[in-house]
């Protein structure tokens, strides 16, 4: 009897020692549980829209990031963690913030990601940055509303301009440039598109346009996805604006376009970003596209290190240049990357913490914000950031403004 009990008790406790080593492998290899040294992966969630209306701008923005993580791969990995490669986890959010919700919950429950980045839409960050909150995993966001770095979160990083800076962007250009350099009248038309989005960025613009002193002669909503833009173009053309703001997504920005041209309207659009940056406005207008301005987070050849070549490989890849979105996407991922390298660690609070401190200089590879070093404030925001405007040009949006960020200049 005695001997049986020798032998049970040596195999129980080979067990429990193999199964010992076990668990310390999994726990090293790369999770979010380990510090990553002993692992071959370090795994990142990605929650770009790829299906739904959002679909467009979102599948390349998962492009951007693919190729960012190729980089970094490719450049040797998270180097502290003796060469360890990023894996991407993607979980499409769909369009919605209960989407949102689900795809988040799920892609932090089954996949052990050391951090997240994604979204888009503001408003399914919004959602995603509390899920991430709760459970404490850093998400890096290239989303711009305002609201979504002053609810105090802790692990919650947006790389991009807020949105509150595009209209004042865009009245500034226009009273430096077109008014004062070109003596255009300082008469604006705002029309915009009756929803959210639509309705609090025309109030911000109206509201810059005053305090600078340009005359807001139409302040105009319309209903969007619309089949007919003469009778908002009638109005624009009547009110005597020589500067037309417009705050529409892209069909609509089109085919507000397309009236101008047709009823011979004399007025310089400055556009609100969204669909006046995509590669379908200047294929549908053609022509009718040259020297339209629009204000945006960020273009594709805007005056730093980097850019050009990203720009090139991106279009080779998918057979489209790199669009505002994307542009932010790529640069988020990079920042992500730079603060697991820091960190040393695949653990979602070192991750944080080296989040919080980031300050990534000008010319260190995924730095391609405008606006100089990419440092996070204290409410998690990249505080030097700023929107700049660009124009249509020979095909191409160009970046005109601000000077230290353009290579060319404003074609009237």
């Amino acid at each position: 009897m005695k001997k049986l009990m020798k032998i049970f008790t040596s195999i129980t406790l080979s067990s429990a020692l193999i199964l010992g080593l076990a668990g310390c492998g999994s726990k090293e290899a790369g999770t979010n549980n380990g510090d990553g040294k002993n692992g071959k992966e370090v795994v990142v969630g990605v929650l770009y829209p790829t299906s739904g209306s959002l679909a467009r701008l979102g599948g390349a923005a998962l492009k951007a990031v693919e190729l960012a993580v190729d980089d970094i791969n490719a450049a040797g990995g998270i180097k502290s963690l003796g060469g360890a490669k990023i894996k991407l986890e993607a979980v499409d959010p769909g369009e919605k913030p209960e989407s949102a919700k689900s795809a988040t919950e799920r892609l932090i429950q089954n996949k052990k990601v050391s951090a997240l980045t994604g979204d888009y839409s503001s408003s399914l960050s919004l959602v995603t940055s509390e899920v991430a909150e709760r459970a404490k995993i850093p998400f890096v966001t290239a989303s711009v509303a305002d609201n979504l770095t002053s609810r105090g979160m802790k692990y919650l990083f947006q790389v991009s301009p807020k949105g509150s800076m595009f209209g004042e962007t865009q009245v500034k250009f226009a009273k430096e440039y077109l008014v004062g350099k070109l003596g255009k009248k300082p008469k604006v038309a705002i029309v915009f598109e009756e929803t959210s989005y639509g309705t609090s960025t025309s109030e911000g613009l109206k509201k810059t346009a005053e305090d600078l002193g340009l005359e807001v002669t139409l302040f105009e909503p319309y209903q969007a996805n619309f089949a007919d833009a003469s009778p908002l173009v009638n109005k624009i053309k009547s009110s005597g604006a020589e500067i037309l703001f417009p705050v529409s997504y892209l069909q609509d920005a089109i085919l507000i376009q397309k009236t101008i041209k047709q009823f011979g309207v004399d007025i310089t659009t400055v556009g609100g970003g969204a669909g006046y940056l995509m590669p379908e406005f200047y294929k549908e207008l053609g022509e009718d596209g040259e020297g339209v301005v629009s204000v945006a987070s960020w273009n594709r050849d805007i005056n730093k290190k980097g850019v050009e070549d990203i720009d090139k490989r991106y279009m080779e890849k998918n057979g489209e240049f790199i669009t505002e979105h994307s542009g932010e996407a790529y640069s988020a991922m990079w920042a992500i990357a730079h603060a697991i390298e820091k960190a040393g660690s695949s653990d979602p609070e070192k991750i944080k913490e080296a989040l919080s401190k980031l300050n990534l200089e000008e010319g260190a590879p995924g730095n391609i914000m405008p606006g100089g070093n990419i440092q996070m404030d204290k409410t998690g925001w990249n505080k030097n950031v700023h929107p700049v405007i660009i124009q249509w040009q020979d095909t191409k949006p160009v970046t005109i403004y601000p000077k230290e960020d353009a290579k060319v200049e404003y074609k009237n």
